[in-house]
């Protein structure tokens, strides 16, 4: 058998290689290695440049196991397609980063079946906590959560009574204050074109909030001004040109997000329509588009770097120092841009 290059089989330095090179002992180099305050800021200066001369790198394996800790926090997110997600995940990443933890993030692609999977994966994977989107999970996902030990935080939505580990806001509150809006302008026929409900509950108080407004207004909601469509620009378009077709079309149409409002905007300025003259349109998210937007949009402000960052300390201070997550139920203002006004004529 034909004998390998010996640099190509050369071994990973060990800790006794950096000792013997920065001239320390092999517990001092461990020091090093687990940031301990016990050592010299000159000679962990001395040992950090062996490491990097010689091509060291920690275990993470063996460091894991020997601390039961892995200095790692897994996210599971509907969606990589998402804007807004990526906001938070970035957030939460850069302080996490910042507190020396590293992010491992995967996508259910808005499935409860993946999710159960993923978060199983991920307690496998040994990481310390976990960053959940929403509320609502499968009691499979709950009895692993729950038999775990590990914190976890259930983010973007406030609106489940009872639930200590949110951090977001409240979902059916935001859009309230859009159908608030509308109404003082003088609106009364709105619809909704509301994202998919089933599987998630962000959408689902969303419409609730929009059922629930209007009926404290006493105003009614006629069946075919409410539809479900995906977060997607061009289904978007085609389901406002329903909306279009309609012998009454609503005055003001409330969007699920700034998605489905932008292909809503879209399918307007294509269709001639003037936007807000013959309608208002509202969306839900303060995408960076949507003041770009034509005309610029009025949304609600989602705070999702504020939420990656909360969740970011709620975790860590959760796994260093055994705190309980504590519920933070942050505001999600409304921006009024150029979508919205008087209704041009009386309904």
């Amino acid at each position: 058998m034909k004998r390998l290059n010996e640099d190509a089989v050369r071994r990973m330095p060990s800790q006794a290689d950096i000792a013997a090179a920065a001239r320390v002992s092999t517990a001092t180099v461990s020091r090093v290695v687990n940031n301990s305050k016990l050592v010299r800021p000159e000679v962990r200066d001395r040992v950090r440049a062996e490491m990097e001369r010689l091509g060291y790198f920690t275990h993470g394996a063996a460091r894991a196991l020997a601390y039961n800790k892995s200095w790692t926090i897994g996210a599971v997110i509907p969606t990589l397609n998402s804007d807004l997600f990526a906001r938070s995940i970035d957030a939460l990443m850069r302080r996490l980063r910042e507190m020396d933890y590293s992010l491992m993030v995967v996508s259910s692609d808005y499935s409860l079946d993946d999710e159960t999977f993923l978060i199983k994966r991920l307690l496998e994977r040994g990481v310390d906590g976990i960053f959940l989107v929403g509320g609502e999970r499968l009691p499979q996902s709950q009895k692993l959560l729950k038999l775990s030990h590990r914190p976890y935080i259930e983010s973007y939505i406030t609106d489940v009574p009872g639930n200590k580990r949110a951090i977001g806001f409240n979902n059916a509150k935001a859009c309230s204050a859009l159908v608030e809006h509308l109404v003082e302008l003088g609106h009364r026929r709105i619809g909704m074109l509301a994202g998919i409900t089933r599987y998630n509950d962000r959408a689902r108080k969303r419409l609730e909030g929009f059922r629930q407004s209007m009926s404290l207004h006493g105003l009614p909601v006629a069946d075919h001004h409410v539809r479900e469509v995906n977060y997607d620009i061009d289904e978007a378009r085609r389901e406002f040109s329903l909306f279009l077709e309609d012998n009454d079309p609503p005055t003001a149409l409330v969007c699920g997000n700034d998605l489905i409002a932008m292909g809503a905007l879209i399918e307007a300025n294509a269709r001639g329509i003037d936007i807000p003259r013959c309608m208002s349109i509202v969306g839900i998210d303060n995408h960076p588009l949507s003041r770009h937007s034509n005309p610029p949009l009025t949304t609600i402000d989602i705070p999702a770097i504020q939420i990656g960052i909360r969740s970011a300390e709620a975790l860590v201070a959760a796994i260093e120092t055994g705190a309980p997550v504590n519920r933070h139920d942050l505001e999600a203002p409304l921006i009024i841009r150029e979508t919205t006004s008087s209704p041009a004529s009386s309904q």
